[in-house]
């Protein structure tokens, strides 16, 4: 298994990734494209090795909670310890601008970042990923003077930070939201309770909460709901009416505290446009989907790395059962599902960063000439489409492929694996709770279908024959019309979803499958055509994954909305 920093990403630094494009449009003409990105690369050599560091005492302190201790939230020594050094290398809060004391980091770098953190502990990573969205929210929406009084301090490990939604009576359902949010001139004061709220030891608390002015009109709704940054300290020193009120126990990642929140009158101030807070946890959401996704990656990596030298060194019947078939299809199969995963997260992030370059480009030109903004506002909009179903689908694929890998490498282990010391059960244990907070994947395939309904696949499909068709290996090109085959199939049997919203939803996982099939299959056939050695894996992924495709098609075009009626009818001999 690699190191921490190794081909699967360097191939994206060196060869993959458009950093002169990035860089160009991001920092300005004159920006020294080379050397921004061996600064990143050394950036990214620090965090590898930080995690190598870490991981062994992390590993053995794995059953050590997170403690609430006179109301404050004491984390494991070893998980202090990590973030310690984190903090000192600047890396607790990746997005944050220069201007604000921080490194101002791509996306790409910032997810390989978190992937590395999960890999070595998968708690610490919560931490630092609720710290650096919370940031990036403030940076995004906040007034330049609560910029200016926040973001140095979460750029300097001074402050943690957390996104309060989830409520009692309301988890994915946020209209049902009843915290409430009071004007007081120049502050709001806000009361209410937050449930299992990742991180909740924090100092600042991103709260989404209901406006008083409108409560009873917005009720039910996500309208009149307005995002606040609520700290724990008041700006004179004193309390705030933040309470922790009890730390959850759970089955993994238990040195990231979840915390059940009270809220008494507190102090808080408002960031976006009034009653425009569920437009900006949106953005937060998406950004910590897609840090979920670097999770789910990264937890997968450390149990196929103990389940690859656990095969080498077991000998049954006289050798490495790494030698026996079944072994070798298996662990194949794990890294293919590994390798899936972060091909479409890492062209997720990095079409997440080229719109970012973007943006930044206009505000720093003003002037430019009408024909000019409107050529780059129509690829800012195609990539925005693109990512909008990317995130989802990433999101998805990586953490329900982190559930799998990590039970695979148990069966690796044998009864070893069944073990309470086992660190594949320990995997494992970490990464089911990916596939269920920040959307569980069922919310994942049902917004990927929303935009698939509002037709991303148009604009999706088309970049991806253009890739296809930009392929210069000539061995590629069977693979190649394999996936053109599979782009085909997908159009002709979504003709069968489009009269019925029912049974679209009913297929939604399906549809999302063979939607990730075609794209990751482009995706890591750019890879092979970077690097030769990659072509064993985009052969395994197109060959397997275009012959699950059709069936997944004919399923869908042979059967109908009386799915639903069976399924009831089924659960009913259980019920």
């Amino acid at each position: 298994m690699p190191s921490y920093l190794h081909d699967g990403i360097l191939l994206y630094l060196d060869r993959l990734a458009d950093w002169e494009q990035y860089f160009t449009l991001a920092k300005g003409e004159d920006c020294d494209v080379e050397s921004e990105r061996e600064a990143l690369r050394g950036v990214l050599e620090t965090a590898a090795t930080i995690c190598e560091e870490v991981e062994a005492d992390c590993r053995e302190t794995w059953e050590q909670p997170a403690e609430l201790v006179d109301g404050e939230v004491i984390v494991p020594p070893a998980t202090q310890k990590a973030y310690d050094l984190l903090k000192e290398a600047g890396l607790v809060s990746l997005s944050v601008r220069e201007e604000y004391g921080g490194f101002e980091l791509p996306g790409f770098a910032s997810n390989i970042i978190l992937q590395m953190i999960s890999r070595a502990n998968a708690g610490l990573m919560t931490i630092v990923g609720l710290q650096s969205g919370a940031a990036e929210d403030i940076q995004r929406y906040a007034s330049e003077d609560l910029r200016r009084e926040f973001l140095p301090r979460f750029a300097s490990g001074e402050v943690m930070g957390s996104m309060d939604l989830t409520e009692p009576q309301a988890g994915s359902d946020l209209g049902a939201i009843q915290t409430r949010a009071v004007d007081d001139g120049e502050i709001s004061r806000i009361t209410g309770e937050k449930i299992f709220i990742t991180n909740g030891g924090a100092e600042v608390h991103l709260v989404l909460a209901r406006d008083d002015d409108t409560f009873d009109d917005s009720k039910g709704t996500t309208k009149g709901l307005s995002l606040f940054i609520c700290p724990r300290t008041k700006r004179d020193g004193s309390p705030n009416g933040v309470t922790v009120e009890r730390l959850e126990h759970k089955m993994g990642i238990h040195c990231s505290p979840t915390a059940a929140m009270r809220f008494d009158n507190a102090e808080a101030y408002r960031i976006g446009e009034k009653g425009e807070g569920f437009k900006a946890m949106l953005d937060l959401m998406n950004n910590a989907r897609v840090g979920v996704a670097a999770q789910g990656v990264g937890i997968a990596e450390a149990a196929m790395h103990e389940a690859i030298q656990y095969a080498k060194q077991r000998k049954q019947f006289g050798v490495p059962i790494a030698q026996q078939p079944l072994m070798k299809n298996l662990l194949s199969r794990m890294v293919r599902d590994i390798e899936g995963s972060r091909a479409l997260l890492y062209r997720c992030v990095l079409l997440l960063d080229r719109n970012h370059a973007i943006e930044q480009h206009l505000k720093r030109h003003p002037d430019l000439s009408e024909a000019e903004k409107t050529e780059l506002e129509r690829i800012r909009e195609r990539n925005a489409v693109r990512t909008r179903l990317l995130t989802p689908l990433a999101k998805y694929m990586a953490t329900e492929s982190a559930d799998w890998i990590t039970r695979s490498a148990i069966q690796v282990h044998g009864g070893l694996g069944f073990m309470a010391e086992s660190t594949v059960g320990k995997l494992h244990n970490d990464a089911i709770i990916t596939t269920i907070y920040e959307g569980t994947s069922e919310i994942q395939v049902s917004f990927a279908l929303k935009e698939i309904g509002k037709g991303a696949l148009t604009i999706v499909f088309d970049e991806l024959h253009k890739e296809l068709d930009s392929l210069q290996r000539e061995s590629l090109q069977p693979l190649a019309s394999k996936v053109r085959a599979g782009i085909a199939r997908i159009e002709e049997a979504s003709v069968a979803l489009l009269h019925d919203f029912a049974y679209a939803l009913l297929c939604s996982k399906p549809l999302s499958e063979m939607v990730i099939s075609v794209i990751v299959g482009s995706e890591l056939l750019l890879q092979a055509d970077a690097d030769p050695d990659r072509e064993d894996l985009a052969a395994s992924w197109v060959n397997r994954k275009m012959l699950d495709l059709e069936t997944e098609a004919k399923r869908i075009e042979d059967s109908s909305v009386e799915r639903l009626e069976r399924c009831e009818r089924i659960v009913q001999l259980f019920d």
